[in-house]
């Protein structure tokens, strides 16, 4: 049993390093989700999103409906009380992975994808995921996995160039 936003959740736990605990999202975890997103949003996507292409999600409703629909999807990160990071798979593609800002560099993400790569493992030969071409460190990120660009074009509604990226899983 574990709190998170002084409730009491009880989840069947699927890792553990050095006290962070991955699991499978909650329903009670929606509303940290949606916060989570929203401390990080302008500072990761600010200087590679155009601001009125974020506004609907930095200052409307955008995120939280987005959270409501995919979190029984999501693998989450938890620090005692804290909600400290996310991942959510759509059959063998990564949807979303973020990380609380203060946070990142410390093996939260490394954890969640860990995790994911695993689970997808388990029914399909390989994972993929898409990442905003301007965003020089999650591309690093994924390359130093082992992922590889398979695909790269501009999205229509941004404008801003995406790219997929590609792993084989190892067991099937």
């Amino acid at each position: 049993m574990m709190l998170i936003e002084g409730r009491a959740v009880s989840s069947p736990m699927v890792s553990e390093v050095a006290g962070k605990i991955v699991r499978k999202a909650q329903e009670v975890d929606i509303k940290p989700l949606v916060k989570l997103c929203k401390e990080s949003l302008l500072a990761s996507y600010g200087e590679l999103v155009a601001a009125e292409q974020l506004r609907p999600w930095s200052e409307g409703s955008d995120i939280e409906k987005y959270v409501q629909g995919i979190w029984p999807d999501m693998l989450v990160v938890v620090d005692g009380p804290d909600l400290v990071g996310m991942l959510a798979l759509k059959g063998n593609r990564i949807d979303i992975v973020w990380v609380a800002q203060a946070l990142r560099q410390q093996g939260i993400g490394q954890m969640l994808m860990n995790t994911a790569e695993e689970q997808v493992a388990q029914t399909c030969k390989s994972i993929e995921v898409e990442c905003l071409g301007p965003d020089i460190e999650t591309i690093q990120f994924y390359e130093d996995r082992g992922y590889v660009r398979v695909k790269e074009y501009v999205d229509n509604f941004s404008g801003v160039d995406k790219i997929v990226m590609s792993r084989t899983l190892e067991s099937v």
